[in-house]
């Protein structure tokens, strides 16, 4: 996608990236995952010390088109990307790429020899495009819900 502006997120952007988060798991996720799972996963938004840790911790890119927040991605500092969303009315314009292709230049930069992350049934086949491949599939406790996803990986040496 053409017009797109990169920025590292900082404190002031922490209400549109906690409504990027809740706006595209209450849209784009619901084929995957029940409203009993979605409620419970979407309220992460609500947890401001886990966004500002983000913020302060990794390599945290804002993806913006014409000022709206397109598309988001996170890695720390052993190579475990945290946060890749992308807003719903901007899916499949390669976004996603273009942000986990930083993420990959970011992590050989600190010479990780991989990277990891915990994905979605629903951007798995994303994942799995790109190179990654499942390690196991998980069942995970999301505010008295269980969620599955799946723990991936990609080499980068």
């Amino acid at each position: 996608m053409k017009n797109l502006t990169y920025s590292i997120a900082k404190f002031e952007n922490l209400n549109i990236i906690t409504s990027l988060f809740r706006d595209t798991i209450s849209t784009v996720n619901t084929t995957d995952y029940s409203p009993q799972e979605i409620e419970a996963w979407a309220k992460g938004a609500d947890v401001k010390e886990n966004w500002i840790r983000r913020i302060e911790t990794h390599y945290f890119l804002l993806s913006m088109h014409e000022n709206i927040l397109v598309g988001m991605a996170s890695i720390d500092i052993n190579g475990y990307l945290d946060v890749m969303y992308v807003h719903h009315k901007y899916q499949g314009m390669g976004i996603a790429s273009e942000l986990l292709s930083k993420m990959i230049t970011y992590a050989i930069q600190q010479n990780h020899k991989e990277i990891t992350s915990d994905v979605s049934i629903t951007a798995k086949p994303f994942f799995l495009h790109k190179g990654f491949e499942v390690v196991a599939p998980q069942l995970v406790q999301c505010r008295g819900v269980v969620l599955r996803n799946y723990h991936v990986k990609l080499d980068i040496k």
